[in-house]
């Protein structure tokens, strides 16, 4: 028998990336795009940024390797076959892109000289968008945005449309 709850460890990841993610879509999309490089503030945004999007990079990885090995309840069923089949693509989905999107980043900041720039040794590009990991950024960045919408959305129909408890699963507590 499948317990009820996914473990505290696997719910404490899944909050704590959760958070960073919006975070780090909203700082990346309002602040870091518009800003221009030659901004002084831009340097330590980036630095920031990076920071981030590694331990993000390293919380999924990790989550990842504890569904291994920490028990799971169940996917939860809706009645859908199409909102079933949705439920279980779309946490592979979000981690796959996460990960992508960590590897844009890392691969946007190699070609950039990033951290040449953040030593002061060079200073940064012009634009990032002479660089195509910067598209595939972006990209990732809309997608990843859209997924977390329905994973919401999903989230908000099982718990006040089903009114199937989903959420407790997903929570602290007992």
């Amino acid at each position: 028998m499948s317990p009820q709850r996914y473990h505290p460890i696997t719910v404490a990841l899944h909050w704590i990336v959760a958070i960073l993610m919006l975070m780090m879509l909203g700082v990346g999309t309002f602040v870091l795009e518009p800003m221009d490089n030659a901004d002084p503030d831009k340097l330590s945004m980036l630095s920031t940024h990076r920071l981030i999007g590694l331990v993000i990079l390293g919380l999924t990885v990790l989550r990842i390797g504890l569904r291994r090995f920490l028990p799971a309840p169940d996917h939860a069923k809706t009645g859908s076959g199409f909102l079933d089949k949705l439920g279980v693509a779309m946490p592979k989905l979000l981690n796959i892109s996460v990960i992508l999107m960590a590897v844009s980043g890392m691969v946007l900041g190699r070609l950039s000289g990033l951290s040449e720039a953040l030593a002061g040794t060079a200073p940064l590009p012009e634009t990032f968008f002479e660089f195509i990991p910067r598209i595939v950024h972006g990209i990732l960045a809309k997608l990843i945005m859209a997924m977390l919408a329905l994973h919401i959305l999903g989230a908000l129909y099982h718990q006040f449309l089903l009114r199937d408890g989903l959420f407790k699963r997903v929570w602290f507590g007992r």
